[in-house]
């Protein structure tokens, strides 16, 4: 925390609590990034923890919650946020120059979970993660300063795939928000029905539209890939660690033979750390940017 003002170093100690303290796929901050970026990851993280909490978990009126969060983070820009993840935030907004767009775009994901519950499309749910995940990609690019208009596409893809397959993690757990993302022409273009999801009901259609769309991901994964080539080096373990993440979800369905009901496919501990080792060796033989 050095690297932050005294004054906002407990509001960034927090959002490093929050970062620390739930599960992910991959280390959301690890020893990859450099350490005076690290506070900008928890802060940017703490953000979005907080939007998808309200949208997930509030009990009460969420969309008036995702306004008074908006508003909050209006402040981050132009006047006295009132918060502690906010102070950190604002503080890491003119630091990187961040623009406000991406972040807006995270809190309307939340706004429509409250108001849609299934995607018609492919392209349906393709938009959504326009507002759900890209923009987190865009955002640490511009924490490393390096988000041009080439590279925020290639990282688009990456983060689609990390939502995409974060989906298809949490099947089960979407259904008790009442929330369904895999795209109702897929199912019914193998047979299966939206009704079979919501019925945790494992026919050979559902197993076969998991299979599809885990392989559409994993496309969606080696397209983004080619941007760990044109980022400097930390950037690019991080990036990269990212991607295994992903990648070990959409391995673990694989190994239960696409049933997304029996159990929650997870990343152990054990794989998070040959994950990283994976991570330190393949940067290692790939070309990237200096830094």
């Amino acid at each position: 925390m050095q690297s932050v003002p005294v004054g906002l170093r407990a509001d960034f100690e927090m959002c490093a609590r929050l970062t620390a303290s739930h599960y992910e796929n991959f280390s959301v901050v690890s020893l990859f990034v450099p350490r005076g970026l690290r506070p900008h990851f928890c802060s940017i993280y703490a953000f979005c923890r907080g939007v998808d909490d309200l949208g997930d978990e509030l009990e009460g009126d969420r969309l008036a919650a995702l306004d008074a969060y908006e508003e909050e983070l209006r402040r981050a820009y132009g006047g006295t946020p009132q918060t502690p993840v906010f102070r950190a935030l604002q503080h890491t907004i003119e630091v990187c120059g961040l623009p406000i767009e991406p972040f807006l775009r995270l809190i309307e994901a939340n706004r429509r979970d409250q108001r849609q519950a299934t995607y018609e499309t492919w392209d349906d749910l393709r938009d959504y993660c326009r507002y759900s995940a890209d923009p987190v990609g865009r955002l640490v690019l511009g924490v490393f300063g390096c988000c041009d208009e080439e590279r925020a596409t290639l990282s688009d893809y990456t983060c689609t795939a990390l939502q995409v397959a974060n989906h298809l993690q949490d099947i089960h757990r979407d259904l008790q928000n009442g929330r369904i993302y895999l795209p109702k022409a897929d199912l019914e273009s193998f047979g299966a029905s939206l009704e079979d999801i919501r019925a945790a009901r494992m026919t050979d259609g559902v197993r076969a539209c998991i299979k599809y769309e885990v392989e559409r991901t994993a496309d969606w994964f080696r397209q983004g890939a080619r941007l760990e080539a044109l980022v400097p080096r930390r950037l690019a373990m991080q990036l990269r660690l990212y991607r295994l993440g992903g990648e070990a979800v959409l391995a673990a369905l694989h190994r239960q033979n696409y049933d997304p009901f029996v159990r929650r496919p997870v990343i152990t501990s054990g794989q998070k750390l040959h994950i990283a080792m994976r991570t330190l060796i393949g940067v290692g033989q790939r070309g990237v940017a200096p830094g």
